[in-house]
């Protein structure tokens, strides 16, 4: 037993020696680097695409996403919350539906804006 800890542990100081030195920055920045400051409008913005991107990956190529297709795509969230998500209940949702689920959801106050400008009061 102790012989294989010795062999994983200097397979691994093995394969680490070179990656990294003393003295490396690993955590921070370079001095001087620019940083590109996000503020909540260019954060919704990607949020937007990456929930685009990740909708139509699930969707494949009809647009419409199922429970099925969202589990099967590894998005477990939208699988576990599909009967939310899909609000007409008939088994798809479109990009819009999961847009207003997310955006009910968000602390950014343009996905709140967007949210709330979609709620329709029916009496």
């Amino acid at each position: 037993m102790t012989m294989s800890r010795t062999i994983i542990i200097a397979l691994l100081l093995t394969a680490m020696a070179g990656s990294t030195q003393a003295g490396d920055r690993v955590w921070d920045p370079e001095p001087g680097a620019k940083t590109q400051k996000q503020d909540a409008a260019s954060i919704q913005k990607q949020l937007d695409q990456e929930l685009r991107a990740k909708f139509d990956a699930a969707a494949k190529s009809n647009h419409l996403l199922t429970a099925q297709a969202a589990s099967d795509a590894g998005w477990g969230f939208v699988a576990d919350h599909f009967a939310e998500i899909d609000r007409d209940h008939d088994g798809y949702a479109s990009l819009s539906e999961a847009q207003a689920f997310f955006d009910g959801r968000s602390p950014l106050p343009a996905a709140r804006a967007r949210a709330a400008a979609k709620v329709q009061v029916v009496e």
